[in-house]
């Protein structure tokens, strides 16, 4: 207790903090009390909360294990690409983001060393604000073409994803496609790839 951390109050026959007895049980910083701290009411509503997390050392969280520079957790059961995100965020994370081409083969070896075949899996593209523009969900642009993006092989090679404008909408990997980007209904069932940041 005292300094450097709790402030002096100077209200009118005031002293150090804490004060306030049992009405004020919580603590606060504030930038005209020059960031000391200062005992509060807990049911305040004018105080915003700050967050932390104890780090651990570049480690996952659970249920998330490190794949190459992000923690990744696949959903095994299906879900709508909507829902998918919903579901990630339940856990502290979204929909996988595959933008630097080391990660997205770090994540297609995963998947495939574990098996998650013959599956498709969303991730976290779709061109859903406007129609053609392909991005992730952080808003940043989807390289097109090779080498993310399959062909349609209905009858043997054919022409590249993404195909059906203005119907399939969300980003998908699927093992039939090997695990290259391809676009389908917002609507069909999935398996969801989450993913958030090391600890």
């Amino acid at each position: 207790m005292g300094a450097p951390y709790w402030a002096f109050n100077t209200a009118v026959n005031a002293g150090r903090e804490p004060e306030g007895g049992t009405l004020e049980n919580c603590a606060v910083i504030y930038p005209a009390g020059n960031w000391a701290v200062f005992a509060y009411t807990c049911g305040a509503i004018n105080v915003y909360p700050i967050c932390s997390r104890t780090p651990l050392h570049g480690h996952c969280g659970q249920p998330f294990v490190l794949v190459g520079t992000h923690c990744v957790h696949v959903i095994q059961a299906g879900s709508t690409w909507a829902a998918a995100r919903t579901q990630c965020g339940l856990l502290g994370g979204d929909l996988i983001i595959l933008e630097d081409c080391h990660q997205y083969r770090k994540v297609y070896l995963y998947l495939t060393e574990k098996g998650y075949k013959p599956f498709a899996f969303w991730i976290g593209g779709s061109d859903l604000a406007i129609e053609g523009q392909w991005r992730w969900i952080d808003g940043s642009p989807i390289a097109m073409g090779v080498p993310y993006w399959g062909n349609v092989q209905v009858g043997g090679p054919g022409a590249p994803e993404p195909n059906n404008p203005g119907v399939e909408n969300c980003m998908e990997l699927s093992s039939a496609w090997m695990y290259r980007f391809s676009n389908t209904l917002c609507n069909n069932t999935r398996r969801v790839v989450c993913e958030t940041h090391p600890l």
